[in-house]
């Protein structure tokens, strides 16, 4: 099966196989993204050494693990290693032999995958890694060491921000993020799915663009029939997935769910202050829940610069958390489908509307792109006026001195700009205009998924996108 895109994190890897010099490469990102299968299709069968941590096992099980692995890679100990520094001495001693598989280039690749999971409390790994590398990976020239795992805020804390012995080690970090509008594109094309792009965009905005997910999906069967199997029937198995994807990605703490909860009932996003007056966690948790959920890709944490004390706003930006939240967290029963809740307009219009949205931020580069702005740097926020007055579902902020206010809108027909809608419109400006007092040009644009009719006035409309072109 052909890896669909990637190509960027493709070159990366590539370049660090062909170097004069040991790689240390840290890959992450979320549960189901794609790292293991992106690491195991561009080194294919060179691997020198491969490991994988024991999900919930104790520092024992993972050294038992490990012996297996060693043994298969030619070690004659039959004894588990006492502890990880006995681990990695074994582990040298089979690198260099002189059997030891290399690939085309001559490096020794070594994978680590969930290396998160190796790290198990009041264990020796991390420090016994550490002198691994600093002993065997800066002197030699040939290793291609690739640590791999979901534990996103664990890696970049213990790992890509240490200040200890893997300070400065990692010479390359790639950060996996899902699959674009037009990837999943590619993918479905690939797998003969012959669905719509409005179809790939309601997938997308229920699963993610993860492809495990699409994987799990049926392209015989319409993406309701899809969405009822994986996720509402009894025992489907992406019903419980939420819990497991936070579970996996982050430390298990009940304060990730709650601040999740809380900011998906809130269409713009909140401050950070007022999260956390609603929620009854102290402080220090709080702070260190939303940085975890931040650097995971969860939350978008935006600076309100209008506003007094430039407060920073919290946003939900995953739609598959999203998905769980706005439909699963009440409990189902083994009848409920997925109709069941497009019948009830109201709820089903606020999640589509809300997910569209969330589809326009994860695909602002695409938006930049059709603007003709790309090279241009900007600021991306939600924004609501301190009355609740007028909201803006996402201003891009620019450097070039305009800023663009966009109004984004996922209908199932043209969405129709009647007089008094441009009104609207104008009106929000306004009031943009009169509380942030910026003296930036203000531009409106409108995303909508299906184009726009009607007779406005549209010279205050000064660009109009459409769902094709979140796929460029």
């Amino acid at each position: 099966m052909a890896i669909i895109g990637r190509k960027e994190e493709i070159r990366e890897l590539e370049k660090c196989e062909k170097s004069k010099k040991s790689e240390l490469i840290c890959v992450y990102g979320r549960r189901r993204v794609g790292k293991t299968y992106l690491v195991e299709q561009t080194y294919a069968d060179y691997f020198a050494f491969r490991a994988t941590g024991v999900e919930s096992g104790n520092t024992r099980t993972q050294l038992k693990s490990f012996k297996q692995r060693l043994a298969e890679a030619g070690d004659k100990e039959k004894r588990i290693p006492a502890n990880w520094f006995e681990a990695f001495s074994r582990l040298e001693k089979v690198l260099s032999a002189e059997e030891t598989k290399r690939s085309v280039h001559g490096k020794k690749i070594v994978f680590f995958d969930e290396f998160p999971w190796f790290a198990t409390a009041r264990s020796d790994f991390l420090e016994a890694f550490g002198e691994f590398w600093n002993r065997c990976g800066t002197v030699n020239r040939d290793y291609v060491f690739i640590i791999c795992g979901s534990a996103t805020s664990w890696i970049i804390k213990n790992v890509l921000e240490d200040s200890g012995s893997l300070y400065d080690r990692v010479t390359s970090q790639i950060f996996l993020r899902p699959f674009s509008l037009k990837e999943t594109e590619m993918y479905m094309q690939d797998r003969e799915f012959g669905w719509s792009r409005r179809q790939i965009a309601e997938c997308q905005m229920v699963f993610g663009g993860l492809p495990y997910f699409f994987s799990l999906l049926n392209p015989d069967e319409s993406l309701n029939w899809n969405i009822d199997a994986l996720i509402f029937k009894p025992h489907a198995l992406l019903r419980h997935e939420s819990k497991k994807l936070l579970e996996a990605t982050l430390k298990k703490s009940a304060a990730y769910n709650t601040i999740m909860e809380c900011l998906s009932s809130h269409l713009y996003g909140m401050t950070k202050a007022e999260c956390f007056e609603s929620l009854d966690i102290s402080q220090g948790t709080f702070s260190r829940a939303v940085d975890d959920l931040v650097k995971c890709g969860y939350v978008h944490e935006s600076v309100d610069n209008y506003s007094k004390g430039h407060p920073l706003r919290l946003q939900l930006v995953d739609p598959f958390l999203l998905f769980h939240y706005k439909f699963l967290t009440n409990g189902i029963s083994e009848k409920t489908r997925f109709e069941d809740f497009k019948s009830d307009t109201g709820k089903y219009t606020n999640w589509r509307g809300h997910a569209f949205e969330i589809l326009c931020m994860y695909h602002i580069d695409s938006i930049k792109n059709a603007l003709g702005i790309s090279g241009v740097q900007t600021n991306e926020y939600a924004w609501v006026s301190e009355k609740n007055e007028a909201q803006i579902d996402l201003c891009i902020e620019r450097d070039d001195g305009i800023i663009n206010l966009c109004e984004e809108k996922y209908t199932d027909t043209a969405f129709s700009v009647s007089p008094e809608y441009e009104k609207n419109l104008l009106k929000k400006r306004d009031i943009y205009r009169k509380e942030t007092k910026t003296d930036k040009a203000l531009k409106i644009v409108v995303i909508s998924a299906e184009d726009i009719a009607g007779k406005a006035n549209m010279e205050y409309i000064t660009r109009v996108l459409t769902l094709d072109d979140l796929f460029i």
